[in-house]
């Protein structure tokens, strides 16, 4: 038989089917705390974002008023959310002793399966800052993009003389933030922490040489903070399009016609996004070919994994593995198959998932 999927188009990142495809949402893991991160998860998902209050000192010497606890919660959320793949739990009508619980880690360790259970999150998210903010005012040469645009401008009529970019002195605010975050598992207490402490810049305008507000270059780096949490403590759930088969060439000659029809058939409700319609057709092409059609059996395998039942997807797909044969099993397949089988351990965990 072929060994082809066909219409499948491909970038370095995802697999775009050009013809019939169910979407299929899948968690992208994080390169730097992926594997920690899947065993503390554990096939759950559900999260609840805690902040540690600060000693007071901490915040003192840039001015900081607010509620740094709160601020940096709202920012992580704001975060993870972006990332689809969490469902998150408010903490809002325990959030004052879970943040003292929080300043202590040890006495938060200590109650979080108790909190976990009333609250029916599986998981703490624990934020907490773990040094001083750093400042510094310095001048640094900044581009004046107004100015260099005139010069090009210029240099257009004039040859392509005097077309340099324009700098000048200004003064920059750089404010570096501590942040850690730790995800703890409240069933077994497994959990993985990622620190960060990337600076950000802040200045009023090019040219400018009196140093910026420390604030202004603080809230710019709690969102960074945030950011990079977020991108190291939660995976990103993104969308394949799974492409879908429609090859008979295993199938005995007469019975071909007939299973090329559903086959067609479920297809294209495939791509009018009636997916229970298209299986009903892909069951019967595989009826009608008499166990033998591996289109019909990779269709079904693609619909069961988009409808979460991923047994039955596993049995289908193994089904159309030993069927098709080790030559069937190409570069996109086995992308597509490893796939299924990540995400199946982030949602059901268990044995076999590292």
């Amino acid at each position: 038989m072929k060994a082809h999927l066909p219409r499948l188009c491909f970038t370095a990142a995802l697999l775009l089917a050009c013809g019939p495809s169910i979407p299929v949402r899948f968690p992208h893991y994080p390169s730097s705390t992926g594997t920690q991160l899947r065993a503390v998860l554990d096939g759950k998902k559900t999260v609840g974002i805690v902040a540690a209050r600060p000693p007071q000192n901490m915040l003192q010497q840039i001015g900081y008023q607010e509620d740094w606890s709160r601020t940096v919660e709202a920012a992580v959320e704001t975060e993870i959310v972006k990332r689809e793949f969490y469902t998150l739990v408010d903490l809002s009508s325990r959030a004052e002793r879970l943040r003292e619980l929080a300043h202590s880690q040890s006495g938060l360790t200590q109650e979080s399966l108790a909190i976990g259970r009333e609250l029916q999150a599986s998981h703490l998210l624990v934020i907490s800052m773990t040094n001083q903010p750093r400042s510094e005012c310095t001048i640094q040469n900044r581009t004046d993009v107004m100015a260099t645009a005139l010069n090009l401008a210029m240099a257009a009529s004039n040859d392509g003389q005097g077309a340099g970019a324009q700098e000048k002195p200004t003064a920059v605010m750089t404010v570096t933030v501590f942040v850690q975050g730790r995800l703890i598992n409240v069933e077994t207490g497994q959990s993985v922490s990622y620190a960060t402490s990337t600076p950000a810049e802040h200045y009023n305008s090019v040219g400018d040489t009196n140093c910026p507000s420390v604030l202004a270059a603080f809230n710019k780096a709690l969102q960074q903070a945030a950011k990079d949490l977020a991108d190291n403590l939660s995976p990103r759930s993104i969308t394949l399009n799974v492409p879908l088969m429609d090859d008979v060439d295993e199938v005995d000659e007469e019975d071909q016609e007939a299973v090329t029809d559903y086959l067609n058939s479920g297809n294209e409700w495939a791509e009018a996004a009636d997916f229970e319609r298209a299986s009903r057709s892909w069951q019967r092409a595989l009826s009608e070919s008499r166990g033998q059609s591996v289109s019909a059996m990779w269709n079904l395998a693609v619909y069961n994994w988009y409808r979460g039942n991923y047994g039955e997807a596993e049995n289908l797909f193994n089904r159309a593995l030993d069927s098709a044969g080790p030559s069937w099993l190409d570069g996109a397949k086995r992308e597509l198959i490893s796939a299924f089988n990540e995400d199946r351990c982030s949602v059901e965990g268990g044995p076999g998932c590292n």
